[in-house]
């Protein structure tokens, strides 16, 4: 009889380790948009937004990634491996204003003012049927004085150092701030609110 009880019981209990206690993440692909290669020279710029916005989902508890595909060639394949795509249609760029040299008699160093924008339409579609479901429309601006190069020398020799990583910082910078503004709309859209 002890058999029978013991069999029973885990019979029943069986069927309890097949539910998953772990809740739904969902999957959010972040394509590239239609037009955009990714040897152009705002590139750089398209990805720094793409990469912040699928961290920025990835800290909200989406289950995020990056895609090389576009919407249309998603569309010609059948894996669709996502319940949401994002697509961000827009255009960045970073201006140099002018520069003002400050020097001695061993350095000089040139300040520049530094503008990067960020003006992007986000579209959410359905992962599966790929319809349209919501855009929204943002832009972030950034407005910085930094030094753009560093010359060393007296006067038989001096050299000049460009320094572009500090233009790529800005740029950064405020495509983690458009992402942010971006996440939090996805997620809104998602949640249904």
């Amino acid at each position: 009889m002890k058999r029978i009880v013991l069999a029973v019981c885990i019979a029943g209990a069986l069927p309890l380790l097949a539910f998953d206690t772990t809740p739904f993440k969902p999957r959010i692909g972040v394509v590239r948009a239609e037009g955009t290669s990714r040897h152009d020279r705002d590139a750089h710029v398209q990805n720094a937004v793409r990469n912040a916005l699928r961290d920025e989902l990835r800290s909200r508890g989406f289950d995020a990634y990056t895609a090389e595909s576009t919407i249309e060639q998603i569309g010609r394949s059948d894996d669709r491996s996502a319940d949401f795509f994002v697509e961000i249609v827009g255009d960045a760029e970073t201006d140099d204003y002018g520069g003002v040299d400050i020097g001695g008699r061993h350095a000089d160093v040139t300040l520049g003012v530094l503008v990067s924008r960020v003006a992007a339409d986000v579209r959410m579609y359905d992962g599966v049927t790929l319809e349209l479901i919501a855009t929204e429309s943002l832009s972030k601006r950034s407005t910085a004085v930094v030094p753009t190069s560093i010359g060393l020398g007296d006067h038989g020799l001096f050299a000049v150092i460009a320094l572009p990583f500090l233009e790529r910082v800005q740029v950064r910078s405020v495509a983690r701030a458009c992402a942010r503004e971006m996440a939090a709309r996805v997620t809104d859209v998602v949640r249904g609110e």
